[in-house]
């Protein structure tokens, strides 16, 4: 009796005799979908028809769980598809030595295609593969699901990703991270963020701000905030995008004073020279301007504060920034995080 797993050409070939899917077809292993972050043994692309594969030594009624979800997911009318996934044009698949009578006819009624392997083998099962991809909290699409749910305090998964504008999956698995490590509850049915210390100290550990500092410029000023104001006008002017960020921008949407011998900004590496030459700049004194290249769109939602027409980013990147700062910017982040449903 031999083992394979879902690398083996032998099982390969099985699945195309059983399916009938094309030599040219692409096949990954130990793979996901894009927007569902399920990790699955086989996912094979055949021109419009997207197959998806569980290898199970024995089928139980369980071992259909993962597949079921997707079938779900994929059925939600409020999800986008990528990539060809839908549920018209996707099969699913369970590959095993035999299935249970319950299994079967659970298979049967759900729609997922059992096929059957030979006696002389049997399939290796990697009983340590998560069922779920890890999900980074500060990662572009769940910061959009977190910083939304702190928004709006307590809603559902549905309508948590349809007021993001984040798939379902990926609203899904985010708010079971939360979950997991025991930051936010869904006790109720409803979810909502339950430990805000520990959403802050792990997008701190996540994602540290000051890793993103490219250069420091001191720039002759009065004040930090008039300094911001003229950058403003300097790169309105020069067509630069920029935005104002961690204390600066926190300072301005909650009026707690924070830093005032400095001011921190994001730019593209390639316009850092052209807005030095600008400006006076200093070896001593002055104010210190930090400048940071972002790591995600930070532009796309910028905003102009009211009263002092500073570029500012997003409330929303402002929260990750300044919580980014770890305990250092603790104070700002948290009063942020009372104001933020009023940003």
């Amino acid at each position: 009796m031999k083992a394979i797993s879902s690398y083996n050409p032998e099982l390969i070939e099985l699945l195309r005799k059983e399916l009938g899917f094309h030599e040219s077809a692409i096949i990954r292993q130990d793979s996901t979908l894009k927007d569902y972050p399920l990790r699955f043994d086989l996912i094979i692309e055949d021109k419009n028809k997207t197959y998806i594969v569980e290898l199970k030594r024995i089928v139980r009624l369980e071992s259909l769980s993962q597949l079921g979800l997707l079938k779900i997911l994929l059925n939600s009318s409020d999800i986008s598809t990528y990539n060809n996934i839908h549920p018209y044009n996707t099969e699913f698949v369970i590959v095993g030595k035999r299935i249970t009578p319950e299994a079967a006819e659970a298979a049967e009624k759900i729609g997922i295609q059992f096929v059957k392997l030979s006696a002389d083998i049997y399939p290796k099962e990697d009983h340590d593969k998560p069922n779920a991809v890890s999900v980074k909290l500060t990662a572009p699409k769940s910061w959009r699901v977190v910083s939304h749910l702190l928004r709006i305090k307590e809603t559902s998964i549905r309508h948590l990703s349809i007021e993001s504008g984040v798939s379902y999956g990926w609203s899904h698995a985010t708010v079971q991270t939360l979950v997991s490590k025991g930051i936010a509850s869904d006790a109720s049915g409803y979810i909502e963020i339950t430990d805000i210390n520990k959403l802050l100290n792990g997008i701190a550990w996540e994602r540290q701000f000051e890793k993103l500092l490219a250069r420091e410029i001191r720039i002759a000023a009065n004040s930090a905030i008039a300094l911001a104001r003229e950058i403003s006008l300097v790169c309105d002017e020069q067509q630069i995008p920029c935005a104002f960020t961690s204390f600066t921008a926190g300072e301005l949407y909650t009026g707690y004073s924070a830093r005032h011998d400095s001011v921190y900004l994001y730019l593209e590496k390639k316009n850092m020279n052209e807005l030095a030459g600008m400006f006076e700049v200093q070896t001593k004194g002055g104010i210190t301007t930090r400048v940071y290249t972002p790591d995600r769109n930070v532009f796309k939602d910028r905003r102009t504060s009211s009263i002092e027409n500073v570029w500012l980013v997003s409330p929303a990147q402002a929260l990750l920034d300044c919580a980014g700062l770890g305990y250092a910017g603790r104070d700002l982040t948290l009063k942020l995080v009372d104001l933020y449903d009023r940003l």
